[in-house]
This record gives structure tokens, sequence and C-alpha cells, in this order.
């Protein structure tokens, strides 16, 4: 099996590193490494096609693959693994009734070292819910956890699950460089400074589009803490003390 990917950024190089020894891996890409002279081209010598680019390309690039698809045909599996869905699930109209075409998270970012059980989202797209499951098929395949959610469902999670941690890790990080924090912090203060700097290592271009797409959950999330300060024993009674414990240890460690 060929799988060709659509985009030589971080993420694309992470799966080639993952899968490079059991499939071949080709790339087309128009500002890096291209094994390829066209997207056609890599249409037509895979059996997969991942499009890992930026959220503003995806579309285009899905929109170009389903002229391709409908001008070669070809049993094909197609999909994105772009993180907010809503702009690309329109894209995949027009693809070939032979392609099997769904969007896919992958639940991690280019730090990890393997893909092998780690969780996959995958999002049938309207009208070719069945594709979902031949997609997800191939994910299983590779070693993915997958679950199921619809487009809209996912990209308002994904802005409390992905949105709501970037803006809490970079205001923090912003409020700690203003008063000067790091002469005094401790424990608690490393961790979300850490957690901060962390963000920055994705691009600014991918932070902004983060932030824009998860607007709604992070207001949510604002007046949620202004109606329900935070309170330690009601948390504590739905938490195993076990799991506290756990937390902590894994705290210290990854301080360490």
């Amino acid at each position: 099996m060929r799988i060709g990917i659509a985009g030589y950024g971080r993420m694309g190089r992470l799966f080639e590193r993952c899968l490079g020894g059991r499939f071949e891996v080709i790339f087309y890409s128009e500002h890096g490494r291209s094994d390829v002279g066209s997207l056609e081209e890599l249409y037509l010598k895979s059996d997969v096609i991942m499009v890992a680019s930026s959220l503003d390309t995806v579309p285009k690039r899905l929109e170009r693959l389903a002229e391709i698809s409908r001008e070669h045909g070809g049993k094909k599996i197609v999909f994105d693994i772009a993180t907010f869905k809503s702009r690309v699930v329109e894209a995949y109209a027009g693809f070939g009734e032979e392609t099997r075409v769904a969007s896919v998270h992958p639940m991690f970012g280019p730090g990890a070292k393997t893909i092998e059980g780690k969780r996959f989202i995958t999002v049938p797209i309207p009208g070719r819910e069945k594709d979902a499951e031949e997609v997800a098929d191939f994910i299983r395949s590779i070693g993915g956890n997958v679950s199921f959610l619809d487009w809209k469902t996912h990209d308002r999670l994904m802005g409390f699950v992905i949105g709501v941690p970037y803006f809490i890790g970079l205001s923090y990080l912003s409020l700690s460089r203003e008063l000067g924090l790091e002469e005094f912090g401790g424990t608690s203060w490393a961790f979300l400074e850490t957690y901060g700097k962390a963000v920055l290592h994705d691009s600014p271009d991918f932070i902004r589009e983060v932030l824009s797409m998860s607007r709604e959950q992070i207001e949510e999330f604002l007046d949620f803490m202004r109606k329900n300060p935070p309170d330690p024993e009601r948390l504590r009674e739905k938490l195993e003390w076990e799991e506290i414990e756990e937390a902590y240890e894994r705290f210290y460690r990854a301080l360490e």
C-alpha cells in the first residue's frame, strides 16, 4: 500500500516516521519535499491520500482532489486531518463514488513518538456516512483508536478540548511575563508557564486559527468560571482519591 500525503508539515512528517517502515509514503508539497510533480500525480500513485495542510488550504486541496477523482476514478481513501471541520466538510462534495472519504482528527500533536494506540476522531461527511467506516478501518489498521463525531459536535468539543487550554496557557504566560513572576514562581507556576511556552511551539497562524475557531467556547468557559467558582470539596467528591494521587505524581514527573 502506498500512502500519499498532501503537505510537508510536521504532522505529515510524523506519519511518515510512524508508517514509513510498513508502507511506502510519498509527499506532494508546494513548499517542502515533493516526491511527485502535482496533486493529480499524488492521487494516481497512492491508495490512501491524507491532506495534511493548513486549514486555509485544505478545502482547495480537497476540491481539486474531488475533480481528479471524478476524472480518473479508482478506489481510493481520502481524508484530511484539520483541527476544525466546519470549513472542510463541504469541500468533500463531488468526490467520485469509488472514493471513500471522511474527515479525521488525530488527537495528538507532532511531538508524539508513535501513533499506536492514539485516539483518532472520524467525522463522517454528510450524505456519505457509510464511507466513514472504511476510513476508520484504515485508521485502525495503522494502530489508531477510533471514535466518531458529527462535525458540529466535533468542533464544539474541540473548542473546549484545545481552544480553552490554549487560551489558559497563553493568558497565564502573558500574565507571568507582565508581572515578572519567573523570579518567584514554584511548581504550579512552572507547570502553567511550561504549558504556555509549549503552545508557542505551534505556528502563530495555527494558534490564531485555534483561538478564532474557539471564541464561543472560550466565552462560555469565562462565563462558567464567573458563575461557578472552583469548589475543591465538590470536585473531590467526583474523583477517586487514587486519581488525585496519580495526578499529583504525574504533575511532578512532568516537571522533572
